[in-house]
């Protein structure tokens, strides 16, 4: 993997990873918010072909950046948001992308 950024967001959290499976987040318009800060990584997939585009979408989310890519079509995702209602809309924003066909959660870090 290549590293894209030379200052990587430093998110003081344990590097211990965590996987979690997630079918979806529901309706989260009725949730309350109490969430201060929201970090989570993800590993997307995408058709070599498609890297450039893809990146290029990622990255005009406001809460995401993307680290590391490889030549394969494998991006590392961050997510750094205020709340979960940011979070999870971001989340659910890449995951709906053309040709992103993989985006696997791999640590979330919640602080009230």
């Amino acid at each position: 993997m290549r590293q894209l950024t030379e200052n990587n967001r430093a998110t003081g959290t344990n590097p211990v990873i965590t996987a979690t499976v997630n079918n979806g987040f529901g309706n989260y318009d009725n949730m309350t918010d109490d969430t201060q800060l929201f970090i989570s990584s993800h590993i997307a997939q995408t058709p070599p072909e498609h890297l450039e585009e893809t990146l290029r979408a990622i990255m005009e989310h406001p809460h995401a950046d993307v680290p590391m890519v490889d030549d394969k079509g494998k991006l590392v995702v961050l997510v750094d948001a205020p709340t979960s209602k940011d979070a999870i809309r971001t989340i659910e924003s890449i995951q709906s992308l053309a040709n992103v066909y993989s985006f696997t959660p791999v640590y979330q870090h919640e602080e009230v």
